[in-house]
């Protein structure tokens, strides 16, 4: 039985290999499957520290791509008015992956259609995400949705459909040239959006000029030179809320927690995002060790639109600091019909 067993049992290289030819069919659950297991037979033997380090870099490379997807179904999910599972869809990316342009994009996309359904009083029953169930997202791909299926200014469209209430129509209102910079933001042309921006810089509301191009900038690492451009639409229009909540995700990223906080204080004072604002300051409380004011933010927030953000939040952080009972009770009134 052990000889035939060894005969049919996989090495970690054919593991690795496996994986990647999965990554190459962009089968991303089967990959981090595969890679998941190989980094299990590592594990157990001596001098598989190399591998051990390889393993865990196909691992995120895959729940990378696997959040990426879950972000283009989340958009797919809502704009077909299924905001619920939108919702889900967003979740999950936090859980999948810690690069900051996914988060950051999920956040906001987060905050966004809560309040979009909140709004409109509509919920979607989602309870059995049947497309995804007993995977993260991997069993998706055939509803993917793809940007590149419709025409940029219908996806321009689409998009600018997400943003809060207060910039949409503004943003309705800037033309084609603007229009297709945007989209190549919104695919991480960087270049591209830049140069897009710049050409149509001297007809734009300067203010939303400068923070999509901050925005760009943040993206391409250069938070310096963001956050001045984020800090000079937020002075030329103080009621640009797309802003003021960049501005304190790109201070809150670089971990100046103080500067975030004052940002934040701020939105609140002034009724920007007021909601948002509360759970980013939540968030902050976490990172920066103050469990206890963490905690009582994200109760605050079960009360409002973003109960669901704050529950999965709350959830973690109560295992965390050993309230598991607390845990169960916030998992099962908020978190128990999530498709993850």
């Amino acid at each position: 039985m052990n000889f035939i067993s060894r005969l049919f049992s996989k090495s970690p290289s054919d593991l690795l290999a496996k994986g990647d030819k999965y990554m190459e069919s962009e089968s991303f659950f089967e990959a981090r499957t595969s890679y998941e297991d190989g980094l299990k037979l590592c594990s157990g033997e001596a001098g598989g520290g190399d591998l051990k380090i390889l393993f865990s870099e196909k691992i995120d490379a895959a729940n990378r791509r696997l959040a990426e997807r879950n972000l283009h179904e989340a958009e797919s999910a809502y704009s077909r008015g299924d905001a619920d599972k939108a919702i889900d869809h967003l979740e999950l990316v936090k859980t999948l992956t810690y690069d900051p342009d996914l988060r950051e994009k999920a956040e906001i996309l987060l905050l966004n259609f809560s309040q979009s359904d909140s709004a409109h009083g509509e919920q979607v029953n989602t309870s059995s995400c049947a497309s995804c169930a007993g995977s993260p997202g991997g069993e998706c791909a055939d509803s993917l949705f793809s940007d590149d299926s419709l025409p940029p200014l219908e996806y321009y469209e689409l998009l600018i459909h997400q943003l809060p209430a207060d910039q949409y129509q503004r943003y309705a209102e800037l033309g084609e040239d603007f229009a297709y910079a945007f989209v190549a933001a919104s695919r991480d042309e960087h270049q591209e959006a830049l140069n897009g921006f710049e050409k149509c810089s001297d007809t734009l509301p300067q203010d939303i000029y400068r923070y999509e191009k901050g925005k760009v900038l943040h993206r391409l690492g250069n938070d310096r030179e963001a956050e001045q451009h984020l800090r000079t639409a937020i002075q030329l229009n103080s009621t640009n809320s797309l802003a003021w909540f960049t501005l304190a995700l790109v201070l809150r990223e670089s971990n100046r927690f103080q500067d975030a906080l004052m940002t934040v204080e701020t939105m609140v004072a002034e009724n920007i995002m007021p909601e948002q604002a509360l759970l980013l300051r939540a968030d902050i409380c976490e990172a920066t060790g103050d469990h206890e004011s963490a905690v009582n933010q994200y109760v605050e927030l079960l009360q409002t639109p973003y109960a669901r953000a704050a529950a999965e939040k709350l959830y973690g952080i109560l295992l965390e600091i050993g309230r598991p009972n607390d845990a169960a009770v916030i998992y099962k009134k908020y978190l128990n019909k999530s498709c993850h």
